[in-house]
C-alpha cells in the first residue's frame, strides 16, 4: 500500500501500534496534567515504558512536520490582510516569502526528526543534537538492517532544498526571481507617483504573477509531500518488525 498523504500515513500499522502502546502506558502511569505540556508520572517509567513513550513522542513530532508541510498549501494560497497587518508591512510578497521559507525549513526538519526516530527505535539514545545521517547509517545495529537503504528515498525527496534551508537559517532570506518580481509589483502598486490607470495595470500584473507562482509552487510542493509520505510509508513497513523485536527484547530484561 502507498501512503501518499499525512492522513493515510497516520493510519499506518506501525504508527497505530506505537501510539496504542504509548497511550496505554500513559493512561496507567501519568498524572492528570490538564493543559500542561510536560507529563508528570505517578512513578518513573521502567525501561519498557520509557522506550514506548519516547518512541511515540518522536513519531508524533515527525508526523506533525508532515502535516505542516501539507498545510503550507493553504497558508500560502490564502491571504486576507487586516488593517493592522497592512500597517505592520505585511504584503502579498512578504506573506509568500514567509510561507515558502517555512516550507523549505520543514523539508529538512522532517528528515532530522526521522533520524531521531530511528535512533529511538533501535534504543540507542544518543543526544538529539548529536544525531546525523552519518551517525545513523554507520551505526553497527542499524547498518545491518534495511533501514539505511530505505532512508534514501526520504533524503532524495527533500534534498533540493538542503542548501536553501541552511542559507535561510544561518545567512539570508530565500532568493527567488519570481518572488522578487512579486515584491517589485507590490511596491509599485502603492506608488503615489503613478496615475490610476498605471496602478491598475500593475495590480493586474501582480495578480497574474502571484497566480502563476502559486500554481507552480503548489504543484512542486505537492509532489514533494507525496514523495515524502510514500517514502516514510515504506520506511515504516521496515520499522514495524524492528519495533516488535526490540520491544520484546526490552520486556525480557
Amino acid at each position: 500500500m502507498n501512503y501518499e498523504t499525512y492522513d493515510s500515513l497516520s493510519k499506518h500499522p506501525f504508527v497505530e501500534e506505537v501510539f496504542k502502546k504509548g497511550m496505554e502506558i500513559n493512561k496507567e502511569i501519568a498524572k492528570p496534567s490538564g493543559l500542561k505540556v510536560g507529563a508528570e508520572y505517578k512513578r518513573d517509567p521502567n525501561e519498557e515504558e520509557f522506550y514506548c513513550l519516547r518512541l511515540g513522542y518522536c513519531l508524533a513530532h515527525l508526523l506533525t512536520v508532515v502535516q505542516q508541510m501539507e498545510h503550507t498549501m493553504f497558508y500560502m494560497s490564502n491571504f486576507s490582510p487586516t488593517d493592522k497587518m497592512k500597517k505592520s508591512g505585511i504584503t502579498r510578497s512578504t506573506h509568500l516569502l514567509w510561507s515558502v521559507e517555512n516550507y523549505i525549513v520543514r523539508t529538512q526538519t522532517v528528515y532530522d526528526r526521522l533520524l531521531i526516530l530511528i535512533d529511538r527505535l533501535f534504543h540507542i539514545q544518543n543526544q538529539s543534537d548529536r544525531i546525523s545521517h552519518d551517525s545513523i547509517v554507520t551505526n553497527s545495529h542499524i547498518s545491518r538492517t534495511t533501514i539505511p537503504q530505505t532512508l534514501k528515498p526520504v533524503k532524495s525527496a527533500v534534498k533540493k532544498y538542503y542548501h536553501d534551508r541552511n542559507t535561510i537559517i544561518h545567512e539570508a532570506s530565500y532568493l527567488d526571481d519570481e518572488l522578487r518580481k512579486i515584491e517589485a509589483y507590490t511596491i509599485l502598486s502603492s506608488n503615489s507617483d503613478y496615475d490610476e490607470t498605471d496602478i491598475e495595470f500593475i495590480k493586474s500584473d501582480l495578480k497574474w504573477t502571484v497566480r502563476d507562482y502559486l500554481k507552480n509552487r503548489r504543484r512542486e510542493f505537492t509532489k514533494i509531500n507525496k514523495n515524502v509520505c510514500v517514502a516514510l510509508g515504506n520506511l515504516f513497513d521496515q520499522m514495524q518488525p524492528i519495533y516488535s523485536k526490540k520491544y520484546a527484547e526490552i520486556c525480557v530484561k
